[in-house]
């Protein structure tokens, strides 16, 4: 080999030798181009062509890079923006290590900072509410598995306080490129609890929250467990003579008052008519009167509404949940909508306490309600005929129709049962038109006429609804003119309680029906308010008077004053009377002695169907019968 041939090689070597930097990573070097030799003098000067290329494409990729990650960080910091914004706390599922890593955010809102920042998952689904749990699991399960697009669930948890917040989750689950199988979950936490739980108007929990909260002190049976309801009986007054901005200050002031009776575990929040409702922790009926005691003292003192102070009116009732009583929340609170009926109706300042009796007298209210309902549909109305006596003659030639129903399964069915429901439900209208339909043909069914006479007389009780309904005497008389029945053989029964609600309609319908012929009588006379002035301003042809003042009269010297005053009163008004409830022979003989002409009671005859009416009170001698009694 010649000198030049090794030269040549050596140089080479060199710079191969040097080249093996770059294999290193090494770019940062030059190779000289030094060289007696014109081949490797082009061989230095395209590796270093090489090598420049390479260091700026290094330098391009490393702005490249740095751009991405101010990128990179800026997305990263408006994505934190906004979950803070959103108020948001993130979570991560790592299935292949099952463990759950959440952020500060999500403790603080979960209540349970003690678990930390990673955990097993099963702490967060043990924290939630048992009827959740299902739900939760199955909505994860079929993300993992594909058959969802995204995740997203809502649930209760626990807040560490006793209670329950509502939740939504969402996510994302990220798939094994190579297995397919889910590697983890990555996705946010969101506090919904304001607008599930939090009324919008008073801001105190709602009813779902309340039955929620009771379910668990229930379950737990951690001793007793009470409810305080609280009516405002004068609210609505208040309320109408608000201003919008004094209506929110007296929200704002009721809701502070109530949050100062609470002691801890305690809770106030609405029932589902927005009633407000306090959940007292381990009381019995001793101590929810105490708490019902200071609950009232705090409305003891005015509110003061911008510079304007009103007064409010309550009455509390007490459920006491004694271990067992109830056997969950739901059947608590239908013993509280049953309490609050009886609050409803109770005098201000007073305080009751919920009764199991309640319950079944609730009970039969309800099924007086649909019986009465079903009566209607089915034509189940009958009406039943008591028959008023001339107490000089003996002689029947007037009768009471008075409302039964014939249930085809229960029987007969008490007034005493249909007719407060009738009137609190609205359907004594419809009831009292029922028995004007079915009352009006017996008084030209051959029988009872061939008995009585054709020209006996029936009277019909007239709800308060129909006696302030102006069309009513027009209604009368299509029904007598449809039936055949001349309108002075009818008589309409008003009490004074209605004729008070709305006296001056009353007196126009009153002074209608008797232009058509139609008497009207007074009935009840006696049995509350009672004044005579009215004897003489309203238009009447009758008074009835109750058995409130007949029972025992004829050992009472001063009811009998007070008929004998009615009977003359009567006379001189031209009024006739009809003296109500005679049950004893008594009773009898000092009305009589009292000069009273016309009598109605049990000791003549109960209230009877026609044909066992028809039967046992024949038209004259009833006296007789009634004296052999």
């Amino acid at each position: 080999m010649s000198d030049s041939e090794r030269r040549l090689r050596a140089r080479i070597n060199e710079i191969a030798d040097q080249l093996c930097q770059a294999i290193d990573g090494r770019y940062d070097f030059h190779l000289s181009t030094d060289s007696e030799d014109l081949d490797v003098q082009k061989l230095s000067v395209l590796s270093n062509f090489v090598l420049e290329s390479v260091r700026r494409n290094i330098r391009e990729l490393e702005r490249a890079r740095d751009q991405l990650e101010e990128k990179v960080q800026e997305r990263t910091r408006r994505l934190d923006l906004i979950i803070q914004g959103a108020n948001d706390g993130v979570w991560e599922w790592d299935f292949e290590e099952d463990q759950l890593q959440v952020s500060d955010r999500w403790l603080a809102m979960s209540g349970c900072q003690e678990l930390g920042h990673r955990f097993r998952p099963s702490e967060w689904v043990m924290r939630m509410h048992p009827q959740d749990r299902g739900p939760f699991s199955e909505a994860m399960l079929n993300h993992a598995n594909g058959l969802s697009e995204r995740f997203s669930c809502e649930f209760r948890l626990q807040d560490g306080r006793g209670g329950y917040r509502w939740m939504v989750a969402r996510g994302i689950c990220e798939m094994d490129p190579v297995t397919g199988s889910p590697r983890r979950m990555s996705g946010t936490q969101a506090d919904m609890t304001e607008q599930k739980f939090v009324d919008s108007t008073t801001r105190l929990p709602n009813a779902e929250y309340l039955d929620l909260v009771l379910q668990q002190r229930l379950a737990e049976g951690s001793g007793q467990v009470g409810l305080l309801v609280v009516v405002f009986s004068n609210l609505a007054l208040v309320r109408d003579s608000l201003t919008p901005a004094e209506e929110r200050a007296l929200v704002r002031e009721v809701r502070q008052r109530l949050h100062r009776c609470l002691r801890p575990g305690e809770l106030v929040a609405l029932l589902a008519d927005n009633t407000p409702a306090v959940l007292v922790h381990d009381a019995d009926e001793d101590g929810l009167r105490t708490r019902a005691r200071e609950l009232m003292q705090q409305f003891d003192e005015s509110l003061l509404l911008n510079e304007r102070r009103v007064w409010l009116s309550l009455v509390v009732g007490a459920i006491p949940g004694e271990d067992g009583r109830f056997i969950g929340s739901a059947d608590m609170l239908q013993a509280t909508r049953t309490m609050l009926r009886r609050v409803r109706n109770a005098a201000t300042g007073s305080f009751l306490v919920y009764q199991d009796e309640m319950r079944q007298r609730n009970r039969e209210r309800l099924d007086a309600e649909q019986s009465l309902r079903s009566a209607l549909r089915h034509d189940w109305v009958e009406p039943f005929l008591q028959p008023l006596v001339n107490l000089q003659t003996g002689e029947v030639d007037a009768f009471e129709a008075l409302c039964r129903i014939r249930h085809p399964d229960l029987g007969l069915i008490s007034p005493g049962l249909f007719i407060p429901v009738a009137e609190e439900t609205g359907l004594i209208g419809a009831l009292s038109d029922a028995m004007l339909i079915k009352t009006l043909p017996l008084m030209n069914d051959p029988l009872l006429t061939q008995v009585y006479g054709e020209h006996f007389s029936v009277s019909l009780n007239l709800s308060p609804a129909q006696l302030h309904d102006p069309a009513m005497a027009d209604h009368l008389i299509r029904e007598l003119h449809r039936a055949g029945v001349d309108p002075r053989r009818l008589k309409v029964e008003i009490t004074e309680t209605a004729v008070m609600a709305d006296a001056s309609i009353a007196m126009v319908v009153m002074k209608e029906l008797r232009r058509a012929g139609i008497s009207v009588a007074l009935d009840d006379f006696g049995a509350g308010y009672s004044s005579l002035g009215y004897l003489r301003q309203l238009p009447l042809d009758q008074l009835k008077i109750d058995r409130s003042l007949v029972s025992g009269i004829d050992s009472d010297s001063e009811k009998r004053a007070i008929m004998e005053m009615i009977l003359t009163l009567c006379e001189r008004l031209s009024l006739s009377v009809v003296v109500e409830g005679i049950e004893n022979e008594r009773e009898l003989s000092c009305l009589v002695g009292m000069g009273a002409h016309i009598g109605q009671g049990f000791l003549f005859s109960r209230p009877l169907p026609r044909d066992e009416l028809v039967a046992q009170v024949p038209r004259r001698g009833i006296l007789a019968l009634a004296g052999g009694q």
